[in-house]
């Protein structure tokens, strides 16, 4: 967990920086870049990271796992080596057509963001290598170095050499290089020879087929919007928009990350447990209490916080941030929804509910943003999100029925949304920004013990538990491995 939010962090803490240096216009430019290399990224790399960590666990034999990492890594670079080059050799069109002619180092900028999805699109296999194997110690450690280089690097050239936007891309494009470097070290001393097989490749190709148009989707889904704002509203509009996006997105990021990350990988131990219907019903009332928590913490805090760390410039984009996340709380249900279909490996049904989110976010954008704007692109969001869940919800049912606590859902929902209300309009205009601070707080715990009490407690306890005995097995039994022992029997010796 702690990993996956360093990761993160640095757009972060370098937030109050990045909007007194860069101009809405100059933040609208990095808005494009970054969604447009998202959205390759994901169309790169998307569907085959859940295709290699399903097809690990079909075997536990460490040949398999050979064949199965090699064959993914092999696919994904040729795969994204070719594209990549497509893109640099089309990059002055890129540039004219996403960020317009008025901007005139656009193919340069073109380039940096190239190399840097090269580099991000094998980091991603890599990254997944490690959650799957559980070496959290290792990925905290390389996600730290990465953290701390990227702040630094960037701080000087932005601040120091003041390159504005060519100085992110260029700190961009160094951090990624040592990052992936970092990881591509770690996965060639710990798996064996290069293997391929192509049977698997296959079989990963039809898993992982349905799953990329269906990140796809969802990538225009999250990003789109920017495209539409710059159309009918202009660079700036992208800017202040893309700010509070930013800042929606970095929450949710770092409340759901962190989750994702190994409950993508956890499914499949529990559903080899007697009881696993039982305990996904369980989680989904857990995640979305605790999501739903952490969403209305972050969204109170903002009014107060954020006006210290931001220009006037950006202040329009303070009240848009809560729309951004209740957004994002309706899509991050679909992770629990799409459980059946990934675990009978039936992807093909996740495809609909992408096809009417991206149908109903076109439609929404369209309808929305010329009469109102980034808040006509905020509740288009809001649209999207409850359409593709929805879809993907009513489909997976087909293949495996998990009862989830709709009544309990409701409730907490509707009260959660109410209490923002009250607060944000009740009481927040009439009290300090300490109070406003301290009046959330208040408010998150009181939930907190409501929806948690008791069994938040215990399970707590458990888990603490459960720690130490772990902790006193591996200082009790630890022994150094033999030389030639084969990496996946060297992990289980250490587990």
């Amino acid at each position: 967990m702690i990993g996956q939010i360093l990761t993160r962090l640095a757009s972060v803490l370098l937030l109050p920086l990045y909007t007194k240096m860069l101009l809405p216009a100059d933040y609208g430019v990095m808005a494009i870049l970054d969604l447009t290399a998202a959205i390759l990224s994901t169309f790169l790399a998307g569907g085959m990271v859940s295709a290699v960590t399903r097809h690990h666990f079909d075997n536990d034999n460490g040949r398999h796992h050979d064949k199965v990492w090699w064959t993914g890594m092999s696919m994904v670079g040729c795969v994204c080596t070719v594209v990549c080059l497509m893109m640099f050799l089309g990059r002055h069109i890129l540039a004219d057509v996403t960020l317009g002619a008025e901007i005139s180092q656009g193919a340069w900028f073109y380039t940096l963001t190239i190399a840097t999805l090269w580099l991000t699109v094998i980091g991603i296999i890599l990254d997944s290598y490690l959650r799957v194997i559980k070496w959290s110690g290792v990925f905290v450690v390389i996600s730290m170095g990465r953290l701390l280089f990227n702040i630094g690097l960037n701080v000087w050239l932005l601040v120091g050499l003041k390159m504005g936007v060519e100085g992110l891309l260029l700190g961009n494009l160094a951090a990624t290089f040592l990052h992936t470097a970092a990881l591509a070290l770690v996965f060639l001393r710990t798996r064996g020879a290069f293997s391929i097989d192509r049977k698997i490749g296959r079989e990963m190709l039809t898993f992982a087929a349905p799953l990329v148009f269906a990140a796809i989707a969802g990538m225009a889904m999250h990003e789109a919007d920017r495209y539409f704002l710059r159309i009918w509203d202009g660079l700036p509009a992208v800017g202040v928009y893309s700010l509070a996006h930013k800042i929606g997105f970095a929450v949710h990021t770092l409340c759901l990350l962190p989750f994702l990350s190994i409950w993508h990988v956890a499914i499949y131990d529990i559903e080899r447990m007697p009881d696993s219907n039982k305990l996904f019903t369980k989680m989904f009332g857990w995640f979305t209490s605790g999501l739903g928590i952490l969403l209305l913490g972050a969204s109170l805090t903002v009014h107060p916080v954020l006006p210290f760390l931001t220009p006037d410039t950006y202040g329009n984009a303070i009240e848009m941030i809560s729309v951004i996340l209740l957004g994002f709380f309706v899509f991050a249900l679909s992770f629990m929804f799409e459980v059946p279909s990934l675990l009978t490996k039936r992807t093909r049904l996740m495809v609909p509910g992408s096809i009417v989110g991206l149908v109903v976010n076109i439609a929404a954008n369209f309808v929305l943003i010329p009469q109102m704007g980034p808040w006509g692109a905020a509740w288009a969001g809001v649209l999207t999100y409850a359409a593709y869940s929805g879809t993907v919800l009513y489909c997976c049912r087909k293949a495996m029925v998990i009862e989830y606590p709709w009544l309990r859902f409701c409730v907490t929902l509707v009260a959660l949304c109410s209490t923002y209300v009250g607060l944000r309009y009740g009481v927040f205009p009439s009290v300090e920004p300490l109070a406003q601070i301290g009046s959330s707080v208040v408010v998150c715990a009181a939930f907190a013990v409501v929806l948690f009490g008791r069994e938040g407690l215990d399970l707590a306890l458990e888990a603490l538990a459960k720690l130490k005995l772990k902790r006193a097995g591996n200082t009790s039994v630890a022994e150094p491995a033999a030389e030639n022992t084969a990496p996946d029997e060297e992990l289980v010796s250490s587990s």
